[in-house]
């Protein structure tokens, strides 16, 4: 097992395009922070802290390993649920919900590619 805290240094060694997607993925899920108002703002980031966590889990396991990608797996829950509320949102939110949703989509596909590549044996990231 890996010193969760490790997967930071770890992520500053891959190219950086990588490291710069991973703060702006992060700095889009907190900004849910400045929503806190909206009991979906609230589900965003208790989502986000959750698959923070599995993330961790998994590097302390796997290592530094396109299978991190799964750490993502209830975005894929929490994705249509701000899809949905779109049509009752305006304003501010609203465009943060759009923009969220862009980020999430993308971070989607390349999860599905790297566990794909992990499951047919490129483990490294």
């Amino acid at each position: 097992m890996r010193n969760p805290l490790l997967f930071f240094s770890e992520l500053l060694k891959q190219p950086r395009w990588v490291a710069a997607w991973v703060v702006c993925l992060a700095l889009a899920n907190m900004a849910s922070l400045f929503f806190w108002a909206e009991p979906l703002a609230r589900i965003i980031f208790i989502t986000f802290m959750a698959s923070a966590m599995a993330m961790m889990a998994l590097y302390s396991y796997f290592g530094f390993e396109k299978i991190l990608g799964v750490g993502h797996v209830l975005w894929v829950v929490l994705l249509p649920c701000m899809l949905f509320q779109l049509v009752r949102m305006d304003g501010a939110f609203f465009l943060y919900l759009v923009t969220l949703s862009i980020f999430l989509t993308l971070s989607l596909v390349f999860d599905v590619l790297d566990i794909w590549k992990y499951l047919q044996g490129v483990r490294a990231a």
